[in-house]
């Protein structure tokens, strides 16, 4: 090969060589962004002057509660694993399960911490609620940014969706069933109404929670104990509580509390989270104005909780008591991690 050959032959193989560092380069730097984890949204931020209803669970495996219900969960599925018969050879078999064992604890973990809140907003009449479903897993980070680019372009020339800009954010609007969402971070947003997206990202500006003082959802919220993971708050602006508590019980029940004296009831309370047991505790407190609930009142509601909260397999037990303002219902769930093993040896 002649020098001028060699010298062609070695260029090409530095330039092969330089754009095969830069792809693994580009792939290694994509693949340490997309699992960089986001920030925790802080959810008190989406409430505002017109919120009268709003309940946030924040799930950490630092809480005793959440951690003991994850450890059993994933012994259910082990144990569940264990009792599944294989066609494996047993040595093998042991690999492929604690293969399955470990990536199940993976994705299990991988959604902690993160947090779920709702809020209600009210409008002019009635009829014009608005609801705000935010969740936030702090995992997600770049994976949730690089979705909502990948969805941006396969959905923009969809006719039953439209791509609403607002404020640096992408909002997705479904004009025939008026909802619409948006993903911000780590964060994903559904509300049930293109007005109420955009009120969303307004508040999520960073100056926007300085713009008002706290309010009376916002006092009764303070009130609760900060170490629940579970709290939640609501007010009787107007005649909100009938109907979010027709909502909780369904349409079987809703005919049992919709004759109760909503009306001199001012607010509700809510706060608890799992317990080291693996169970499920809560406290809901429904202040009342003078008079009260009777006694025949009270036992119909903590009977049409029970009822329509409980699902086979899994009951749940709800327990009054009265207070000097407010009437104390106790919300009990037992063996949460059974019910995935009752569930499946029902179906074996």
């Amino acid at each position: 090969m002649t020098p001028r050959g060699k010298k062609i032959l070695m260029g090409c193989a530095a330039g092969c060589g330089a754009m095969a560092l830069l792809a693994i380069g580009s792939c290694v730097s994509f693949v340490w962004w997309i699992n960089r984890p986001g920030e925790l949204l802080e959810p008190a931020r989406l409430r505002g002057e017109d919120t009268t209803a709003y309940v946030e669970w924040t799930l950490r495996l630092e809480d005793p509660g959440t951690r003991a219900l994850v450890e059993d969960v994933l012994s259910s599925l082990r144990r569940l694993q264990d009792r599944a018969s294989s066609p494996l050879p047993p040595a093998v078999d042991n690999i492929f399960r604690n293969y399955q064992n470990a990536r199940n604890e993976k994705q299990m973990r991988q959604i902690f911490p993160c947090v779920v809140a709702w809020s209600l907003s009210t409008g002019d009449t009635t009829e014009d609620e608005m609801h705000l479903l935010s969740v936030s897993v702090e995992k997600l980070g770049n994976r949730l940014v690089f979705a909502d680019w990948m969805l941006a372009l396969i959905l923009r020339s969809s006719r039953d969706l439209e791509v609403v800009p607002h404020r640096g954010e992408k909002i997705y609007h479904l004009p025939r069933e008026g909802t619409a969402f948006f993903m911000r971070r780590s964060d994903f947003f559904l509300t049930t109404d293109l007005e109420t997206a955009r009120r969303a990202v307004d508040r999520l500006q960073p100056a926007a929670s300085e713009t008002r003082g706290p309010g009376r959802l916002d006092r009764m919220l303070e009130d609760l104990p900060p170490e629940q993971p579970l709290r939640g708050a609501a007010i009787n602006k107007r005649d909100e509580l009938r109907r979010i508590m027709s909502w909780i019980v369904g349409a079987d029940h809703r005919g049992e509390l919709q004759a109760l004296p909503w009306d001199r009831v001012s607010g509700v309370s809510l706060a608890g989270g799992f317990t080291r047991e693996s169970s499920f505790e809560a406290l809901l407190d429904v202040f009342l104005e003078t008079p009260g609930w009777s006694d025949e009142q009270i036992s119909t509601v903590a009977a049409t909780l029970s009822t329509s909260l409980s699902v086979e397999d899994l009951p749940v037990v709800v327990e009054a008591e009265s207070l000097a303002d407010r009437v104390r219902f106790r919300i009990g769930v037992e063996d949460l991690p059974g019910l995935l093993e009752r569930s499946v040896t029902r179906f074996d």
